[in-house]
């Protein structure tokens, strides 16, 4: 490692240390204001500052136990919503879990779960309205990047990399791009440069350069990174023609997340009853308009495919005549975005998720997966009435596109989570991207 290396290195060190103090801070800060309002609602509503011991120890134990929960859910490649929903839920769950320990082993009395959840909420609060520019979540290294091996998926991260990539060795990239070889002038590219970081893009890399080589350079503080994952995390989507069968297979990064789609099961199938009963009173002016305008039942279903290719007939409004000719209730039924409605009945019936990979019609399914070897993977998983593809993505996608969507759907399948699918929520309520932080 370089004395620049070093000096950088420790400068980040002590950015980060000053991040951690804010955030107990903030904690504190939180804490010590969910602890005052509960005190003073049980008083009767007096707000007059009373501040006992017990209020204080409460206030010291619980914005300490949020703070180390909150450290512990750092992550430089997490979005910004999912990294602040496991935030909060870290923060509430580490806090009930350490105060009712306390309580069975010491027999002090815990924090009330109110005051925990109230007080992690603000915490979290003032944590995420604190800009964190000075510790960004990719770094440039001193020395810049080095490309071992240049195609489109490199091309893809390449703005996320920063201005220090210094060229490319291995394949020829573009004109604009600097070459600087093959990989045979690894070792003499590297004592003329000296890179902070490489990533290794070329899947021929070990037989022109020595895997201990690499070893040796992350050891000496250089970091080594390969391309599908870095695709990965920083565009949020995983490049189907870097799999094989072997990686869906046996790779437990790109197997199904059983736990979590059990839980997922019961949460969706609940609240997706519970909408249905709320919006039975839209859905029934809306059915008897459709069937007076187009003349015939209100609904229609189309046949696709769901969990592990099992056909079922997706269900939603109908927009035409028999004859194919469109109706003004169609019209305002595609403007206000209510024509999939009745997926909710699908979703009761256990045929699909409030959140997944978007149905498939059954004619498409055989086609694109021969098209696209990884595209049978996404019928592991229960389709959605909304996804992670649909959320990054407009909601019709030419065919050339369907690569694109199987990106985000393979990404949906590996990371799933009660926070991810709060994230694909809240992109599609509010229609805004949320950027990393």
């Amino acid at each position: 490692m370089t004395a620049r290396q070093e000096i950088i290195g420790a400068r980040r060190q002590g950015v980060r240390f000053w991040l951690a103090g804010f955030d107990l801070l903030a904690c504190l800060v939180g804490f010590s204001v969910a602890v005052w309002l509960y005190a003073a609602l049980a008083a009767g509503g007096g707000f007059a500052l009373n501040w006992p011991a017990e209020a204080t120890r409460q206030t010291l134990v619980s914005a300490f136990t949020a703070w180390v929960a909150i450290a512990f859910t750092w992550n430089p490649w997490s979005d910004g919503v999912r990294l602040w929903i496991d935030r909060l839920f870290s923060a509430i769950g580490f806090n009930l879990m350490v105060q009712y320990g306390l309580d069975y082993l010491f027999h002090i009395s815990p924090t009330p779960w109110s005051v925990a959840v109230v007080g992690s909420i603000l915490a979290i609060a003032l944590i995420g309205a604190f800009p964190r520019r000075l510790d960004p979540a990719f770094p440039d290294p001193a020395g810049g990047t080095l490309l071992l091996g240049y195609d489109s998926m490199a091309e893809a991260v390449l703005p996320a990399l920063g201005q220090s990539v210094i060229g490319a060795l291995g394949e020829v990239p573009p004109p604009s791009f600097p070459y600087l070889g093959g990989l045979n002038r690894f070792e003499e590219v590297l004592a003329s440069r000296k890179p902070g970081r490489i990533v290794v893009n070329d899947p021929s890399w070990p037989s022109l350069i020595s895997p201990r080589r690499l070893l040796a350079l992350r050891y000496a503080g250089v970091a080594i990174q390969g391309t599908p994952l870095l695709f990965e995390n920083l565009l949020k989507r995983v490049c189907w023609e870097r799999l094989d069968p072997v990686d869906l297979l046996l790779s437990p990064r790109l197997n199904v997340n059983r736990p979590a789609i059990a839980l997922q099961a019961i949460y969706t199938n609940v609240i997706g009853l519970a909408l249905l009963v709320l919006l039975v009173p839209l859905l029934i002016p809306v059915a008897v308009l459709t069937a007076i305008a187009t003349a015939a039942s209100p609904l229609e279903s189309v046949e696709c495919l769901g969990f592990q290719r099992i056909p079922f007939q997706l269900l939603r409004f109908r927009t035409r005549r028999s004859d194919g000719t469109p109706v003004w209730v169609g019209k305002l039924l595609r403007n206000l975005h209510l024509i999939n409605l009745p997926q909710l009945i699908n979703v009761v019936r256990g045929e699909m998720a409030l959140f997944g990979p978007p149905s498939v019609r059954k004619e498409f399914a055989g086609p694109l997966a021969e098209l696209i070897p990884a595209y049978a993977h996404r019928f592991s998983v229960k389709p959605g009435v909304v996804g992670w593809s649909q959320a990054n993505l407009s909601t019709v996608l030419p065919v050339p596109d369907e690569c694109l969507r199987l990106e985000y759907d393979l990404y949906y399948i590996t990371e799933e989570s009660p926070s991810l699918d709060l994230d694909i929520l809240f992109r599609t309520l509010f229609r805004i991207p949320f950027r990393p932080q």
